[in-house]
């Protein structure tokens, strides 16, 4: 399965749910399902935005497809063993991608698919910065270790190596949540100034 198919799999989820549970998608809302932020014809397209953004706020819409997504995936599961390998494979083929949808499915079912993932690092600005403090304590706490005796002999450093690999690993997982924290604020759509200021100069243009 490739990221387009993965893609167009999840839309289909989130459509057959709604229609299961009687719930109506506007125009917008299944447009959005398709939004990929590197993608010019969505990125160019000022008035699908605003629209969105004047129809339902965006924390509001990924709740809503996250719990749309939710539902169907336990649904299958329900009924299908082999279901839960196809979200499998889906998720993975858009992991890496920029998909907006994804930011819906990795709330609805990431914890399910990716657990060691989300032990040590999270989905959302509120995890990561949660996680930094809780792996900044960590951190401290090894350094204190490792620091407790002043004497930095070969001899002694081997008997704190231990101490050495928590530091190393604690600062690896930190720098990890940071930068996932930057990455998760850099790919806001809806708070891209640049864009926001070329749709504003779009409105004025005569």
């Amino acid at each position: 399965m490739n990221d387009w198919e993965a893609k167009e799999f999840f839309i289909q989820k989130v459509l057959d749910q709604a229609r299961k549970e009687n719930i109506n998608l506007s125009d917008v809302e299944k447009q959005m399902l398709s939004w990929r932020d590197t993608d010019p014809n969505c990125y160019e397209n000022h008035e699908l935005n605003e629209r969105f953004e004047n129809e339902i706020p965006k924390g509001e819409y990924e709740k809503k497809i996250a719990r749309l997504i939710r539902s169907s995936y336990d649904d299958d599961l329900g009924v299908d063993t082999v279901a839960k390998e196809t979200y499998e494979q889906a998720y993975k083929a858009i992991k890496s991608k920029d998909y907006y949808i994804f930011i819906m499915v990795d709330k609805a079912i990431g914890k399910d698919i990716n657990k060691l993932g989300y032990l040590l690092w999270g989905n959302s600005p509120d995890e990561y910065i949660l996680r930094v403090v809780l792996w900044g304590l960590l951190f401290v706490f090894g350094t204190a270790l490792f620091l407790y005796k002043n004497d930095f002999t070969f001899h002694e450093i081997k008997t704190r190596v231990t101490y050495l690999l928590l530091i190393i690993a604690s600062a690896g997982l930190i720098f990890l949540n940071i930068k996932s924290y930057i990455k998760y604020r850099k790919d806001d759509i809806f708070s891209n100034k640049p864009l926001k200021r070329d749709a504003a100069k779009t409105r004025r243009a005569p």
